[in-house]
C-alpha cells in the first residue's frame, strides 16, 4: 500500500487545498500522514504540527541545523518511510525528502511564477514588486525546492483555458478539486464571495449590493446583506456560486478555480499578506478570468462569464494512481 506523506505550505490557500485532497482520496488504498501549520489545519487529524520549527522571533529565517523539533521530525518521517512527499511547497518536508531520497512533488498554484519563462513582459511585478521580491532569499529558497522535485505541478485553473501559458519543462498543471453547481432559480443571487476569515473589507464592499452571500469558514456577525452561510454547506455554496452575478474572494486558488469551472467572472480583494492570492489574482487577471479591485464600482464585472477547455489536465489523485499502476 502507498505511503505518502502531505505537506501543507504556510499559506490560507493550502488548508483548502489539502482538505480537498483529503475528500478526494477517500477510500483509496493509501496510507496517509499530514504535515501542516496551524494556518493550513484543516479539521481532521494532523500528525505534524510545523509551527514549532520555524524561528519564534524571525518565522522567515529557517535553519534545520542546530533545531531539536526539526531533528525529531526529521527521525519521525525516516521511520513512517512513506513512498512519496507531497509538498505545498513545504520547507522542511521538502527537505527531508532529498536527505532521505524519498520521490517529491510540488504541488502549488504558487509555482506558477517560477514556470512562466516571460512573466516580466505581462508587467505583472509593476504594482507588487515590493510584496513579491521583498524576500531575495525566501525567493531562492522557493527556487531550490524546485530544482530539487521530482515533479513540480501548478495547482491552478488556468491550465483549462483555451489558450494556456507555455510553462517551463520541469513544470505541469494539476487540475483544482471543485464541484459544478447546476442552474436553479432559488439559488440566484446577485453577488457570492467565499473568504476563509470572514474578511472585513470583502463584507464592507458586499453591503453596498444588494441580495449578496458571503460563504465563510469562521462564524462571524450576522447581516440582513450580505447574508452570511456556511463553507461547510458545499452543495449550497457552488449552487449558489454557479447562479451568481459576480464572485468575490482573496485570490486563493481553491476560490478562483470554484468560479471558473462554474463560468463565472471573479473579482479579487487582495490578500497583500500572502504572495499566493496576490500572484494567483495577477495571474488570473492577466488572463482573463478576473479582476483586482481597489474601489467600490462592481457594476462593469455584473454578469461577466467565462469558458473552459477540456485539456485533459489530471486531478492530483489521478497522477498518484499512475504510481500504483
Amino acid at each position: 500500500m502507498l505511503k505518502i506523506l502531505y505537506a501543507a505550505g504556510n499559506h490560507s490557500s493550502s488548508k483548502i487545498q489539502l482538505s480537498r485532497f483529503l475528500k478526494a482520496i477517500e477510500g483509496h488504498p493509501y496510507i496517509i500522514k499530514i504535515a501542516a501549520y496551524k494556518q493550513s489545519s484543516p479539521n481532521c487529524n494532523v500528525d505534524w504540527t510545523l509551527d514549532c520549527l520555524l524561528n519564534i522571533y524571525n518565522p522567515l529565517f529557517i535553519s534545520p541545523e542546530n533545531n531539536d523539533n526539526f531533528k525529531t521530525y526529521y527521525h519521525q518521517v525516516k521511520c513512517f518511510n512513506p513512498d512519496l512527499i507531497i509538498s505545498d511547497i513545504e520547507y522542511f518536508s521538502s527537505h527531508i525528502a532529498n536527505v532521505l531520497n524519498i520521490t517529491l512533488w510540488q504541488v502549488s498554484s504558487l509555482l506558477i511564477n517560477f514556470a512562466i519563462p516571460n512573466k516580466y513582459d505581462f508587467g505583472l511585478f509593476k504594482k507588487y514588486a515590493y510584496q513579491l521580491n521583498r524576500s531575495p532569499v525566501y525567493t531562492q529558497r522557493i527556487s531550490n525546492i524546485i530544482d530539487n522535485s521530482n515533479i513540480n505541478l501548478i495547482y491552478s485553473h488556468l491550465g483549462d483555458i483555451a489558450n494556456p501559458p507555455k510553462l517551463k519543462d520541469n513544470f505541469e498543471w494539476i487540475k483544482p478539486y471543485h464541484n459544478v453547481g447546476k442552474d436553479y432559480i432559488p439559488c440566484k443571487h446577485n453577488i457570492v464571495s467565499a473568504s476563509l476569515d470572514g474578511d472585513k473589507k470583502i463584507f464592507n464592499l458586499l453591503k453596498k449590493y444588494s441580495d449578496s452571500i458571503a460563504f465563510t469558514e469562521r462564524s462571524v456577525e450576522q447581516f440582513d446583506n450580505p447574508k452570511v452561510k456556511s463553507l461547510e454547506n458545499e452543495q449550497e455554496y457552488y449552487c449558489n456560486l454557479k447562479n451568481c452575478n459576480l464572485f468575490v474572494c482573496q485570490g486563493q486558488a481553491s476560490f478562483l478555480a470554484d468560479a471558473f469551472y462554474n463560468g463565472k467572472y471573479s473579482v479579487t480583494l487582495l490578500n497583500l499578506n500572502d504572495n499566493e492570492c496576490i500572484v494567483n489574482g495577477l495571474y488570473s487577471e492577466h488572463y482573463g478570468c478576473g479582476s483586482t479591485v481597489f474601489n467600490d464600482d462592481l457594476s462593469s464585472f455584473m454578469g461577466k462569464e467565462v469558458a473552459q477547455n477540456d485539456n485533459k489536465i489530471q486531478f492530483l489523485h489521478e497522477k498518484i494512481n499512475e504510481i500504483i499502476n
